[in-house]
């Protein structure tokens, strides 16, 4: 007898585990000796068996298992949340230190214009360059490549946070203006 072989019996008690015996051999004898654990028996299918048709309490142990193995994986998951809403929001300072730092540096919108310059020559070779057949792919892949970087340069300068930054220049501007008058 193997695990697979008592998934009727403990399917009947705790469904949500029982297609985990019935999978891969590794993951069917992990669930299995987990089972097994539980119960308080020998790591054997048989045993298992045994136990769930002697003994009125082994149901309940093999429930209680199954809800508490459910409640570790929703709380692993809900950890795991956590850490990428961590990350997340440690990209988003990361990103918005950067605009801070370099609020009124010459260097992104020169990096912008020297992106555009760069991908409208890469377009024309494609359309209109001399003899290109045989770096047709190569130019291909250049302006896909070029236009993902074109592409952030100019989210760059019209993202919302941009848009927060200019608006606060403005308001401080007219401030200044204002107690000067």
């Amino acid at each position: 007898m193997n695990w697979k072989d008592i998934v009727s019996n403990v399917g009947g008690i705790a469904a949500s585990v029982a297609p985990l015996l019935g999978g891969p051999v590794g993951l069917a004898m992990s669930i299995g000796s987990q089972i097994a654990g539980a119960l308080g028996t020998a790591n054997t299918p048989q045993a298992v068996v045994e136990e769930l048709k002697n003994n009125p309490e082994a149901a309940l142990k093999l429930q209680q298992w199954a809800h508490d193995e459910k409640q570790q994986i929703r709380q692993s998951h809900i950890e795991l949340q956590k850490i990428d809403l961590a990350q997340y929001q440690a990209d988003l300072a990361d990103r918005q230190h950067a605009r801070t730092t370099n609020k009124d540096h010459w260097m992104p919108a020169t990096l912008t214009i020297m992106l555009f310059v760069l991908f409208s020559a890469v377009l024309w070779a494609l359309f209109y360059g001399p003899e290109i057949t045989d770096n047709r792919d190569l130019i291909v892949y250049l302006v896909g490549n070029l236009f993902a970087l074109l592409a952030s340069s100019v989210a760059y300068w019209v993202s919302s946070t941009k848009g927060s930054r200019d608006k606060d220049k403005l308001v401080n501007l007219i401030q200044q203006n204002s107690k000067g008058a």
